[in-house]
């Protein structure tokens, strides 16, 4: 018995600071986790990890016959170092979420990114911890290594048959995740994997990326088929434009206390020309996610997958509108690529998809937002025939003092008083003010360059934003943590719809239906139902209780974020 105890663990006594380093930095990121997460771990889930750390040392040990164990050594460094840093800076383990946000990052958001605030920090400390680890591995190892036992064998060889079977249901999960055909099955729990250690995290994240890929094939069919019934185009035109990162607590539009970042839009309220809807939410705190379902006439309950389910900008064509798309975050890139499937940009870029969606799109991408206007057709190009025009802005995406000239450096440190975070924290504060600042000047300008057509234009955002709004904290988390108030300054929108004087004259009932329904609950995964109703379209997918514009929309349906949280339910906790 003890011999083949022996032979089991002789590539661990081969390779015993890899296998150490392994299972420490495994267990390092719970602890991080649950501080997070504000959870406390079972002390057994621990052991999880041995079963990933003994394959990998048995690979280890394989390669290090021939001399290459060092590439192991890389790749399980950056790994697991990866996750730790993934956890500071996002309070997440890994998932499809981080992964996208990886896949989806292009040069310009790495680099702005790392030079961002605190980042630095973050990616130190997570250097450090791993080569902390990585000394007390070598330092364990030397310590131990004329003091093991046989018994110290045994329970070793007992984790190890204990962790195989338990991983053995999570290798199971994860094959069936990669072969499976549609996203939305295997995110469900009873598909999941017992994501217990960073490797099943890392592959189980990946699986969800690729078998979003595999989606693409299928969506193309069906928007392909798109059929429209007729159009009555009473909304020639209609302009949808989409801010980035948008917390509407720091406009005086949605809080009276809220420092003027936003004078032209209070302006055009002030004259009657702007909207505001005051109960506007997103599915998610992530632009990807977001795009792929509000580009959809997918919605949970429909029944249906999401690859069945048309996208909106190619109803409008088949309709007869001519859609612009004009962005400053997707444009330039590889219209061929074909990975993270659930990114918005691959929904845009994929060849096939981009044909079927848009008559123009612009090519490239500009510093800041007001530089995009340039790439926008005039007024009397708009007006030629009908026509849908998407402005896709990079708002106040991080980092914010990136995202405004230094004429929009009006707020200062020493103006914010906010007793959640320090100096460093209000300033980080005031550059988001000021890129909201900015980015009111870029829709001001927009709604002005059409204010004489008969134009009706909806401005919101893909999410929202936390700015030290209520503890020491910036950004986003992709944790499965959640507040109330992680549920209002990170899903929370701003929606407004701007009427044109001439659209006000023309179509007083559409007005009297906007006006209407100004303080229902809306989620952005039911845009398209909305834009339908302004453009008079008539389609399959057009369900009245759908769109908030109706007499006939379900205020009482439940508003789902992140696919499983009711928004309504986590917002009566406040």
């Amino acid at each position: 018995m003890y011999s083949i105890i022996r032979h089991i663990l002789y590539p661990v006594r081969e390779q015993k600071v890899f296998f150490v380093f392994l299972f420490l930095m495994s267990c390092v990121v719970i602890p991080i986790m649950c501080y997070a997460t504000e959870a406390f771990p079972k002390p057994f889930v621990f052991s999880f990890p041995i079963f990933d750390c003994y394959l990998l040392t048995l690979v280890a040990f394989c390669l290090g016959r021939i001399r290459l164990s060092w590439i192991l050594w890389i790749v399980c460094v950056l790994l697991l170092g990866g996750e730790v840093f993934s956890m500071l800076c996002y309070q997440s383990p890994y998932s499809m979420t981080v992964l996208q946000l990886i896949l989806e990052t292009n040069g310009r958001e790495a680099t702005e990114f790392l030079a961002g605030h605190g980042v630095a920090n973050q990616l130190l400390m997570s250097s450090v911890i791993t080569l902390c680890v990585l000394l007390v591995s070598m330092l364990a190892v030397e310590f131990f290594k004329n003091k093991i036992r046989t018994w110290m064998s045994t329970v070793m060889t007992t984790l190890l048959f204990l962790s195989a079977c338990t991983q053995g249901y999570s290798y199971f999960r994860l094959w069936q995740a990669y072969t499976a055909n549609v996203t939305t099955t295997i995110a469900e729990n009873k598909y999941m994997p017992l994501r217990n250690s960073p490797f099943v995290r890392f592959l189980y994240g990946h699986a969800l990326n690729v078998v979003s890929t595999r989606e693409l094939g299928e969506l193309v069919k069906t928007v392909n088929q798109t059929e429209v019934e007729g159009c009555t185009y009473r909304s020639p035109i209609i302009l949808l434009l989409i801010g980035e990162s948008y917390n509407k607590y720091h406009s005086p539009l949605y809080d009276s206390k809220a420092r003027q970042t936003t004078p032209n839009l209070c302006r055009l309220h002030e004259q009657n020309n702007l909207i505001i809807y005051d109960d506007a939410i997103s599915p998610y705190n992530v632009t990807s996610k977001t795009f792929r379902h509000m580009f959809s006439t997918y919605y949970p309950g429909c029944g249906r997958q999401w690859v069945d389910c048309t996208l909106f900008p190619a109803v409008f064509r088949k309709a007869g509108y001519r859609v612009w798309f004009v962005t400053n975050q997707f444009a330039g890139e590889d219209n061929n690529k074909d990975h993270h499937g659930h990114a918005g940009g691959t929904i845009f870029n994929q060849a096939e998809l981009r044909k079927l969606q848009f008559s123009d799109m612009n090519t490239e991408a500009t510093r800041y937002d007001m530089e995009l206007l340039e790439q926008l057709p005039d007024a009397d190009t708009l007006a030629a025939q009908p026509s849908l025009l998407i402005f896709h802005m990079i708002g106040q995406h991080e980092d914010y003092r990136e995202r405004y000239p230094a004429e929009y450096d009006y707020f200062t440190a020493d103006s914010i008083n906010n007793p959640y975070t320090d100096a460093r924290g209000r300033q980080i504060v005031a550059e988001y003010d000021n890129a909201t600042l900015y980015n009111d000047a870029v829709v001001g300008a927009l709604l002005e360059k059409y204010s004489n057509q008969d134009v009706v234009a909806i401005y919101f955002a893909d999410h929202g934003e936390e700015i030290y709004d209520w503890r020491n904290s910036c950004y986003r988390t992709n944790s499965d943590m959640m507040t109330p108030e992680i549920a209002q300054y990170q899903y929370e929108i701003p929606l407004l719809f701007y009427v044109s004087d001439t659209y006000k004259m023309n179509h007083p009932e559409l007005i009297e239906e906007i006006q209407n329904s100004r303080h229902k609950p809306f989620i952005a995964t039911l845009l398209p139902f909305m834009l339908f109703h302004l453009a008079g379209i008539d389609h399959a997918d057009y369900n009245p209780s759908l769109d908030i514009l109706s007499p006939l929309y379900d205020e009482t349906r439940p508003r789902i974020i992140r696919d499983d949280v009711y928004y309504d339910e986590i917002k009566q906790k406040n």
